[in-house]
C-alpha cells in the first residue's frame, strides 16, 4: 500500500482499511473466507475481516497480543545474547 494512501486515510472515514493493512504488518491474517477462519470461528466484529468493522476492536487486540507473544517465542528472531 503506497505511503500517500495510509496518510491520506488518517483523517478520513476509511481509516480502518490502514488500520486493517497495519494489522497485516503485525502478522495477522485475513479472515474474508471460512476456510481462513479459526476453527470454531471468533467474535466479530472484527477489523482484519474487512468490511466487518470500521474500528479495531477487543477481539483484534487480543489476537494481535496473542500474536506477539508467539513471534517472542521465536529465539532465533529475537537471541538473548
Amino acid at each position: 500500500m503506497p505511503d500517500d494512501y495510509i496518510l491520506s486515510t488518517l483523517n478520513s472515514d476509511e481509516v480502518q482499511i490502514t488500520e486493517h493493512e497495519m494489522g497485516h504488518g503485525f502478522g495477522l491474517p485475513d479472515f474474508y473466507e471460512e476456510h481462513e477462519r479459526p476453527p470454531g470461528g471468533f467474535p466479530v466484529p472484527t477489523i482484519m475481516w474487512a468490511g466487518n468493522s470500521p474500528k479495531i476492536t477487543e477481539w483484534d487486540t487480543w489476537m494481535l497480543r496473542y500474536t506477539w507473544s508467539q513471534v517472542k517465542k521465536d529465539t532465533s528472531r529475537f537471541p538473548t545474547r
